[in-house]
């Protein structure tokens, strides 16, 4: 059995972990996903079943479960896709009677000097820097570009607050992953995201939900 700290883009895994959350349910291009976060105390990750494999899905928060053949998704070097676990047709799920660490214990925070790339960690710090509030994608040329695109387009504004987060023990450059995140993040809706304060950003400390790409990290849950 591997463990989550050892989840390799484009490779399978066998390991046993323990259901962080209740179910989400999705739906893409008509197919039904269901995903939650799994964790074993090494590291977090998104288990997902999508179309008929959603059948199979037999999990409720805190239930550990043995994985065997779990695919680790290959993804481009900018996709910036957090930790994730598939489950495919030759993938097989059992649910475990045993000692395993706890939701508490998988959720424990860890200092930025711990964190490594590839891994889910709860963290807590301060934001010392903000480049930005919001951002801009051109549709047409499909790249993220300045309030003008090179194309002429004016694309609308994303909610997006980039910046530089700090625990003392190391420095990194942080972005939050969608609009919901910034808004909880900073207090704020997106209608007013370039009219924000960024010194206001940076007066109190935050406890974050983030996944480490490429010694960037992508927030995904504001915690307190």
């Amino acid at each position: 059995m591997n463990k989550l700290s050892e989840l390799t883009p484009g490779k399978s895994i066998s390991t046993i972990v323990r259901v962080l959350e209740n179910q989400r349910k999705t739906r893409f291009k008509d197919k039904e996903i269901i995903k939650a976060r799994v964790g074993d105390g090494t590291n977090i990750a998104n288990l997902v079943a999508w179309g008929k494999e959603t059948r199979r899905w037999n999990l409720n928060k805190d239930d550990i479960v043995k994985i065997t053949n779990g695919i680790c998704p290959e993804t481009h070097r900018d996709a910036n896709q957090p930790p994730t676990i598939t489950i495919s047709s030759k993938t097989t799920m059992e649910k475990q009677e045993m000692d395993f660490p706890s939701i508490q214990e998988c959720m424990k925070r860890r200092f930025l000097d711990q964190v490594f790339d590839y891994s889910y960690s709860v963290i807590h710090g301060f934001i010392v820097q903000v480049y930005d509030t919001a951002s801009y994608f051109c549709k047409k040329c499909k790249k993220f570009s300045d309030e003008m695109c090179d194309c002429g387009n004016f694309p609308d504004p994303i909610f997006r607050i980039r910046g530089i987060f700090s625990d003392g023990t190391r420095t990194m450059r942080f972005a939050t992953v969608s609009e919901d995140v910034a808004e909880s993040l900073s207090g704020m809706k997106k209608s007013n995201a370039k009219k924000i304060d960024v010194k206001m950003l940076m007066n109190k400390p935050y406890t974050l939900l983030a996944y480490c790409r490429d010694e960037k990290l992508y927030v995904e849950e504001v915690i307190e």
